[in-house]
């Protein structure tokens, strides 16, 4: 997706409807920066407002993602377009969280590993080398329920027995045993057990 002409398509139809920047964010309750960064391309609407923005715009979303007024003999083709240019950007956003999850987990384990190698080879009281231990486990603790959202949301789960894609709760991925990104978990189509391995893709 374009998103300078995406942009360009918003602030046209802004003004051809009467609005101000500060006028179409009250009506959706944003924030006039935000809609200053759609127009000039820096950033695109988020998913959860996006069918108000068209209402007040009076376009449809598959002209809102095309940046211009699509007649019906391309609907087809622009809304085909459309969708496989955001499943693309998710694959892509999910690539980059998931990227984020092991760095975040390395940055964690780094001082507890330090705090290790210190304790061990500095003479010190027992109690000493126990405190700092137990502070350096505090950033593991504080990060672990994100990096298990971000296991949770990021791409999808495939079910081994009857090869089912989809997105567990968040309290399945927590108590799940598991082998890297891959969960002992209860399928939702078929309802057995098994080890599903982490794809990012539904196709």
């Amino acid at each position: 997706m374009d998103q300078i002409k995406i942009g360009k398509f918003i602030a046209e139809n802004r003004k051809k409807n009467g609005l101000t920047q500060m006028q179409l964010a009250e009506k959706l309750n944003i924030t006039d920066r935000a809609v200053s960064k759609w127009e000039n391309g820096r950033a695109m609407p988020d998913s959860s407002i996006m069918l108000a923005l068209c209402k007040e715009l009076q376009i449809t979303v598959n002209d809102l993602l095309s940046g211009e007024v699509v007649t019906m003999e391309k609907y087809n083709e622009e809304l085909e377009k459309n969708l496989i240019e955001m499943i693309k950007q998710k694959e892509n956003s999910d690539r980059r969280l998931l990227r984020m999850e092991i760095l975040t987990g390395i940055l964690c384990l780094l001082p507890l590993l330090a705090a290790t190698v210190i304790t061990l080879a500095v003479p010190m009281a027992e109690w000493l080398a126990t405190l700092i231990l137990l502070a350096c486990l505090i950033p593991i603790i504080i990060a672990t329920p994100f990096m298990l959202r971000i296991e949770q949301t990021a791409g999808y789960y495939e079910c081994a027995k009857c090869g089912y894609k989809y997105v567990p709760k968040y309290k399945s991925v927590f108590f799940a045993m598991h082998a890297g990104r891959t969960r002992y978990m209860k399928c939702h189509k078929c309802n057995t057990y098994s080890w599903q391995k982490k794809k990012l893709s539904k196709e």
